[in-house]
C-alpha cells in the first residue's frame, strides 16, 4: 500500500502540470463525441406564393408536428454536419443533402445551411395532400445553447453512450427555408413560392463520459482519483477505465493525465 501511494502522488505531481491543458468546454466536449442525436418535435410553417406581389399570398401554414428523430455525425474534428431536407421535414420527400457549418461562441452553437448546387424537383405533403414543388434554394440557421447534464442515457435512444450534454434551441434565431416554384407533375415551373419553418422546438443529447471520470459528474478531479486508488487491484468496476479487468496503473494515469478536465 506505501508503494501504491508513493507512485500515486509522483504521478499526482506530474499531471498537476498538465491538468490546465486538459480543461474542455461544452463545444470542444460535444465536437470531440462525434454525433448528437437530433429530433424536431414541433415548428410552425409557411408556404407562400408570389401572385405579383412578391412571395406573400398564404398558400399553406400551421404546424409540422413531431418530425423522426435521427443522428447527426459531425465531420471529423469539426461541429459540421451533413442531412437531408427529408430527415429536417419529414413531410418533403427528396433526400438532396444539406451541409450545416457551424460557429461556436461560447457555449452557443449556431449551424448556418449551405445553399444546394442546383434545383431539385420533389412533392411535398401538405394538409395529407402531395403537392409538386421545385426547390431552388435553402436557406437555414438552427442555434443551440448547450447545457451539461449528469450522465444518462440518451433520451431520444439513438446513441449507444451516455450523454452529458443537453442542446437547447434558440428558438428566435432558429428557422429553415426555401424558395423555389409549385410545379406541374414533370417539374416545370409555374408559380414562384417560398416556404419557412420556425418556432422550432426540438431535442438534442450529445457529449460522452469524460475520459477518466470515474463518478461520471463531468469533472475530472481529486474523487476520480481516490475512487482509482482506493479500488486499486481490484477487478472490474466503474474504476476499470480501460476495461482490461484490473484496476491498475493504466486507470490511475487515465485519471491524472485527464484531471482537471470538465471542471
Amino acid at each position: 500500500m506505501m508503494m501504491q501511494m508513493a507512485r500515486f502522488f509522483g504521478l499526482l505531481v506530474f499531471a498537476a502540470l498538465l491538468s490546465a491543458s486538459h480543461a474542455q468546454f461544452l463545444a470542444a466536449r460535444l465536437r470531440d463525441a462525434g454525433s448528437v442525436s437530433f429530433k424536431i418535435n414541433n415548428a410552425d410553417y409557411a408556404v407562400n406564393i408570389d401572385l405579383g406581389q412578391g412571395c406573400v399570398q398564404s398558400f399553406s401554414s400551421g404546424t409540422t408536428g413531431a418530425q423522426n428523430a435521427f443522428v447527426i455525425n459531425f465531420d471529423p474534428g469539426t461541429l459540421n454536419f451533413t442531412t437531408t431536407l427529408n430527415q429536417i421535414v419529414n413531410s418533403i420527400q427528396s433526400t438532396q443533402t444539406v451541409r450545416f457549418v457551424a460557429s461556436v461562441s461560447g457555449n452557443r452553437i449556431t449551424w448556418t445551411a449551405q445553399n444546394i448546387s442546383q434545383p431539385v424537383c420533389t412533392i411535398i405533403t401538405i394538409g395529407g395532400t402531395g403537392y409538386p414543388f421545385r426547390i431552388d434554394s435553402i436557406y437555414g440557421t438552427i442555434a443551440v445553447d448547450l447545457e451539461e447534464i449528469q450522465c444518462t442515457s440518451d433520451p431520444l435512444g439513438l446513441l449507444n453512450r451516455v450523454v452529458t450534454i443537453q442542446l437547447n434551441n434558440v428558438t428566435a434565431i432558429s428557422e429553415v427555408g426555401f424558395t423555389g416554384f409549385v410545379t406541374d407533375a414533370v417539374c416545370t415551373p409555374l408559380i414562384p413560392a417560398c416556404a419557412r419553418a420556425f418556432n422550432i422546438q426540438l431535442a438534442s443529447y450529445g457529449g460522452a463520459r469524460l475520459e477518466g471520470d470515474v463518478d461520471c459528474n463531468g469533472c475530472v478531479d481529486d474523487a476520480d482519483l481516490l475512487a482509482v486508488l482506493f479500488a486499486f487491484g481490484g477487478s472490474g468496476g466503474a474504476e476499470d477505465l480501460n476495461g482490461d479487468g484490473t484496476v491498475d496503473d493504466a486507470d490511475l494515469l487515465t485519471v491524472l493525465f485527464a484531471f482537471g478536465s470538465g471542471c
